[in-house]
């Protein structure tokens, strides 16, 4: 897939299982490497062709391989149970017994989680909460919910679960309402004295950077 060996990510140096990029959907520009440009390019139009069928406007095409921030979330786990946390919350659940429990890869899917994802269930994160895939976006304008596009596959645009069918899809979310939504999630956070240090706060520190800096940038959040 795109994305997924980023340049110079300094995620990798520091052991994060997920990466962060505010930066261009491109990893390269056309003076850095015209092929790789290229290839990338025609992915890229394609997305932005079928965000704008969907209401959003964006230019996907400039400042092609441009990077200002790279970070990243420690561990799996820890974005899980922040989203976890949200979900209870919402729901008037005690959220205690998520901060002590340890994650593993045999975890079930919450059911809570399930529910919001199949929108079952109102969320006021679901920008925070539905995005998925590897990698997904946030993007530096409003648009209410989460949208979700089908991409052919092709060389450079894979997914590892799907290898065998046809299509693929990404993900996209508003970062602007991302960055609301980790404002609210925060401060819910901080008034039941989640110490700063545990887990899923430092994830939600990142997660709250990223959103500022792609804000500010009027540059799209690469998450993978």
């Amino acid at each position: 897939m795109s994305n997924a060996n980023h340049k110079q990510n300094h995620a990798d140096d520091q052991d994060n299982e997920i990466s962060l990029v505010v930066g261009s959907l491109f990893n390269y520009s056309p003076a850095e490497d015209r092929e790789s440009y290229e290839e990338e390019r025609e992915w890229v139009q394609q997305l932005q062709d079928s965000l704008r069928q969907e209401g959003v406007i964006i230019d996907l095409m400039t400042n092609p391989g441009v990077s200002i921030w790279e970070g990243g979330i420690r561990r799996y786990g820890d974005l899980y149970r922040l989203s976890q946390a949200a979900a209870y919350i919402e729901q008037g659940m005690d959220i205690t017994p998520l901060l002590n429990k340890k994650f593993t890869e045999e975890e079930d899917l919450d059911t809570i989680l399930k529910q919001i994802i199949e929108g079952e269930l109102d969320t006021q994160f679901p920008h925070f909460i539905k995005p998925d895939g590897d990698p997904f976006f946030y993007l530096p304008v409003e648009f209410v919910d989460p949208i979700i596009i089908p991409v052919e596959a092709e060389e450079g645009f894979e997914s590892d679960e799907d290898e065998d069918e046809g299509d693929d899809f990404v993900s996209f979310g508003s970062s602007p309402r991302l960055q609301h939504e980790l404002y609210i999630l925060n401060n819910l956070l901080a008034q039941m004295q989640v110490p700063a240090n545990h887990p899923i706060m430092r994830c939600l520190a990142s997660l709250r950077q990223a959103a500022d800096l792609s804000v500010s940038n009027d540059l799209p959040i690469v998450v993978w």
